[in-house]
């Protein structure tokens, strides 16, 4: 099983931008001494005052040159908002920093006021995102590519340095309805569970997901899954250390109008089959029950939140990677789905 952390927070809005760099650069530290096999950064524009964000391929770049050997990801970055040549040259630049395993986690996004900002049309993301991809692997694997799409219009295109990685790197696509979840293996490799996806929904989406995989002539090798996590000496401990953070990230949420399920919830019911948290052994039982029920091939955290101490994040990125990790990859195995 892999395990990655999330190291852009969101932050708190008023947080120095120094302090957002410095707060995610100890955490990738903290992982990449600890255990961890991969560092993501998630995408949001125009996420203030409540909330900060780095964005990610700049930081990823940076992080990738001191993690040698961890795969570094996007999970997720918003294709739709962007032209496929620029993104194509970018990740292909990442898959060479990172040693051939960066892994592009994409979405399609929900946001009016990013759409907004962009002059782009909301209501054409989904087909904005799977032609973008659709463009960008050309454009990862063959020389003057010649492209017209709905959207983009290519001529004899060639990028120069391309991927490392044979094929470019893995496709990794978020998707928060039942609709979207059947539709990912389509146009992507992996689909990532979000941590917003409360047990309940994953038992309706893994079958939905697996038989659409079936369909396309592709094998499951496993559900990445992305769940909030908080590790400590005891669960009162931990649930203490995030509730306030935890409930403020799930309004911002809610009032930015976030698909799936019900957001303006209490911390009691908002971290209900989402919410991994516990002492190291509390945690590694809970892992293991998500693998044997869902077979759990990747999972990453979010572990901070808006308000949150930093110190407490990097101690659950400390005490999972030093006494979880080594307890599940010997109960589970070490095998990777990304390979």
């Amino acid at each position: 099983m892999i395990f990655g952390v999330m190291l852009i927070g969101p932050f708190d809005g008023e947080i120095e931008p120094q302090e957002i760099y410095r707060h995610s650069l100890n955490q990738a530290q903290v992982a990449v001494e600890n255990n961890f096999d991969a560092l993501f950064t998630a995408q949001h524009y125009v996420s203030g005052p409540a909330a900060a964000m780095m964005q990610p391929l700049v930081l990823l770049s940076n992080m990738a040159a001191l993690s040698e050997g961890l795969y570094t990801g996007s999970a997720i970055f918003l294709l739709p908002l962007h032209h496929p040549l620029a993104v194509a040259e970018q990740t292909a630049t990442l898959d060479i920093v990172s040693g051939g395993k960066f892994l592009f986690g994409i979405g399609q996004g929900y946001r009016d006021l990013e759409f907004e900002s962009f002059g782009i049309r909301k209501e054409d993301r989904s087909r904005r995102m799977i032609e973008g991809i659709e463009l960008i692997r050309k454009l990862w694997t063959e020389d003057n590519v010649e492209f017209q799409g709905d959207f983009f219009k290519i001529r004899s295109a060639t990028i120069a340095p391309k991927p490392i990685r044979s094929g470019g790197p893995p496709v990794l696509a978020g998707a928060d309805i039942l609709k979207t979840v059947e539709r990912v293996p389509s146009f992507a490799d992996h689909w990532i569970a979000s941590r917003r996806h409360t047990k309940p929904f994953l038992r309706q989406a893994v079958p939905v997901y697996q038989k659409a995989l079936k369909q396309h002539g592709k094998d499951y090798r496993g559900l990445f899954v992305f769940r909030d996590l908080c590790v400590a000496d005891n669960s009162i401990e931990a649930e203490k250390r995030i509730k306030d953070a935890y409930e403020r990230m799930y309004q911002v949420y809610d009032k930015w109008g976030q698909p799936g399920e019900r957001y303006d919830l209490e911390f009691d019911q908002l971290k209900k089959d989402r919410l991994i948290v516990g002492s190291p052994d509390e945690v590694a039982e809970q892992i293991v029950e998500y693998h044997r029920e869902f077979n759990i091939g990747a999972m990453n955290f979010c572990v901070h939140w808006p308000g949150m101490d930093p110190q407490f994040t990097l101690e659950t990125i400390k005490l999972f990677g030093e006494k979880v990790i080594p307890e599940i990859k010997r109960t589970l195995g070490d095998d990777d789905m990304f390979a």
